[in-house]
């Protein structure tokens, strides 16, 4: 049986190995989790697409509960959001060169699409490859608010910038946008706080700063699952572009974000029981670092108990059984839960959709793997 045979109702012992599995039911609890934070606070949701590749049906799945549009890094993703249907897509990040320009200008054509913008020189070709296919390109001026990456610096630079796009024809400026990723993993939960909200108040002073100088700011962008809690809180800020939250993975709770459940797991099967000296409780699963990310640490096994994983290779995982665990026989399955989970969904082209242990669907996973 072929992975793509399997039906509706499937129990998951029929599941071809390696799989990537995502539990509907906790991602649908995710998501009403974070709109009902959201719902009594003047920010919209914009989530980002990156970590599940824009799959379709996850994006549709946020605007029907309420989110304002999608977030994206690369053109490829919008493009895969607009062929959904979807019009109202930010493509948080510089988009640089002739043909990737040409395509978001004809992107522009078919639905709202904006980009951010950090130097002269981009504006210029945005407005250049806008005007040759006659389209209108929303812009947002990104600012760099301490993460150190992308972005003009506050206040004066950025309102430097901002004059610029509004000169520019074919361009539509939209607002500011910056992101605070150094308050993510690189700080203890103690830190978290009090960083974000100094770097959104960065940004939300920036607007009033732009805004001092009789120019309209619509929308002002970022932040993420890590700190969707304290840039909502900041007057000014209108949306926030949390998307990890809706699969979540073990890294994300053990660095602080517990009000997520994970969702993720790669289902593998038993194919060897080692016998040499020193392989007591061992089995060897059909799966490795092509299937399962050890970037942010060793994964944890969900089923069945008792479980460690002890090492990933390329195509296989050592896992060891202690105490008084049942060691699972050949053939048997043992599912492992997902500690990153961009890097692991990267590695596959199919989600198995499974509620209550039985699969519901599969959803392909595009491909948006032309580096654009």
């Amino acid at each position: 049986m072929r992975p793509d045979d399997v039906q509706t109702g499937t129990p998951l012992s029929d599941v071809q190995t390696p799989a990537l599995l995502l539990d509907i039911g906790s991602a649908e609890r995710n998501l009403r989790r974070m709109v009902d934070f959201l719902a009594d606070r003047p920010v919209g949701l914009r989530p980002h697409v990156k970590l599940f590749r824009a799959t379709p049906q996850l994006a549709r799945m946020q605007l029907e509960a309420g989110a304002i549009g999608m977030t994206c890094a690369k053109v490829s993703e919008a493009e895969v959001l607009a062929e959904a249907g979807i019009a109202d897509i930010l493509i948080a990040n510089e988009v640089v060169g002739a043909g990737k320009l040409r395509r978001l200008a004809a992107l522009a054509r078919r639905c709202d699409v904006k980009v951010g913008v950090d130097s002269r020189g981009n504006v210029e070709a945005l407005s250049q490859a806008a005007q040759e296919q006659e389209a209108s390109i929303g812009v947002l001026v990104e600012v760099n608010i301490g993460h150190n990456r992308c972005g003009v610096a506050p206040f004066e630079p950025a309102l430097a910038l901002v004059r610029l796009v509004l000169s520019k024809p074919g361009l539509r400026f939209k607002g500011l946008m910056g992101y605070d990723g150094h308050c993510t993993l690189k700080v203890n939960e103690e830190q978290r706080e009090p960083l974000s909200l100094k770097a959104n108040r960065l940004l939300a002073d920036t607007r009033k700063y732009v805004e001092e100088a009789g120019i309209d700011v619509e929308i002002v962008s970022g932040s993420g699952t890590f700190t969707y809690r304290f840039a909502s809180a900041v007057d000014g800020v209108t949306e926030v572009q949390a998307g990890s939250y809706l699969l979540m993975d073990t890294a994300f709770r053990e660095h602080g974000v517990r009000e997520f459940d994970p969702t993720l797991s790669v289902l593998t099967t038993v194919i060897s029981r080692p016998t040499y000296p020193g392989a007591d409780g061992m089995v060897i699963v059909d799966a490795g670092r092509k299937s399962i990310s050890p970037m942010l640490g060793l994964p944890e096994v969900k089923r069945p108990a008792g479980g460690s994983v002890l090492a990933l290779s390329d195509e296989h995982t050592r896992v060891t059984f202690g105490g008084d665990a049942r060691i699972p026989q050949v053939g048997e399955q043992v599912e492992i839960m997902v500690r990153d989970a961009n890097a692991t969904i990267n590695q596959f082209d199919r989600f198995h959709v499974v509620r209550d242990g039985t699969l519901e669907a599969i959803w392909p996973i595009p491909l948006c793997g032309d580096h654009t």
